[in-house]
């Protein structure tokens, strides 16, 4: 399969909000993507971290599922958009260099040009703005095909997971890459945030041109709005840190990276120090003597 790009995402660490990889389930629904391999579990996961899951079926019947790593093809019709294989898994815990090899392998063996890793992470935005989407790539040209694409190169430095991996990989087959990063507010405790994963899918759609139907994602992220601003009504200190990290947010005071969890927690739990009323803290004092 020629003209041909590779798009990957992993559950786990590197998809906060289940950002990304509910980006590429939505991208293999709505172009009916056809999967034709996946990665066997037993080699690369630890099952006690890893764990499979049963389920209930008709009539009585259990399944159990494992951990699951699936590749699926998108041919774009003659002379519209590019093909694309999809890659969805569940970032693994064991052997990185030979899960990698695996889908370096498959990517060369269908003639794929450019690697992109989809992913989301926490960090200190405001969930009143729109999604911040960061792009980054090692290569100064990504070739003819991605003309008019710029990214910056990344600066981060530190513990990293299976997509550097998987560049590493690709790029010893001459497959070049990029990442995609949604970042998702980390003071939200929510499993799924639908407006990072529209943002993401949007900047996707740069590197296959397909027309997708965002109506559904537009009505959840809509509803997942409304639900926030109920739950957070009347928590005062909270709307404060969110005003701070507004003014932040519009007047681009800090570029961030890839920002420490520690970190984050740190000025948050900084913030609502000193956000505490005069004599908080005598209070704190008499209850901890009595």
């Amino acid at each position: 399969m020629d003209n041909c790009v590779v798009i990957a995402a992993w559950a786990g660490w590197p998809d906060a909000a289940e950002s990304a990889t509910r980006a590429l389930k939505e991208l293999v629904r709505q172009l009916r993507a056809v999967k034709f391999g996946t990665i066997d579990a037993e080699q690369f996961y630890v099952f006690t971290e890893h764990r499979p899951e049963i389920s209930n079926g008709p009539r009585g019947t259990r399944s159990l599922t494992w951990p699951a790593n699936e590749i699926y093809y998108y041919r774009a019709p003659e002379g519209r958009g590019r093909n694309a294989l999809l890659i969805v898994g569940d970032e693994p815990d064991l052997r990185w260099r030979t899960y990698t090899g695996y889908l370096s392998s498959v990517a060369k063996a269908n003639n794929a040009d450019l690697l992109v890793t989809v992913g989301a992470l926490l960090d200190s935005v405001p969930h009143t703005r729109q999604p911040r989407i960061m792009g980054t790539t090692t290569h100064d040209d990504l070739g003819p095909n991605y003309a008019g694409i710029k990214y910056p190169k990344p600066n981060y430095e530190g513990p990293s997971g299976v997509t550097s991996a998987t560049i590493d990989a690709f790029n010893k087959h001459d497959i070049k890459s990029v990442s995609i990063w949604g970042h998702a507010p980390h003071y939200l405790q929510v499993s799924y945030n639908p407006s990072i994963t529209m943002a993401i899918l949007k900047e996707i759609q740069k590197f296959i041109q397909v027309e997708l139907d965002y109506s559904a994602l537009e009505k959840q992220a809509e509803e997942f709005q409304q639900n926030l601003v109920k739950a957070l009504d009347g928590q005062q200190e909270l709307a404060g840190y969110v005003q701070k990290l507004e003014e932040r947010f519009d007047t681009e005071e800090e570029a961030r990276g890839r920002p420490e969890p520690r970190e984050l927690m740190a000025e948050l739990e900084a913030f609502l120090r000193d956000q505490r009323l005069p004599g908080d803290e005598e209070d704190v004092e008499e209850d901890t003597d009595s």
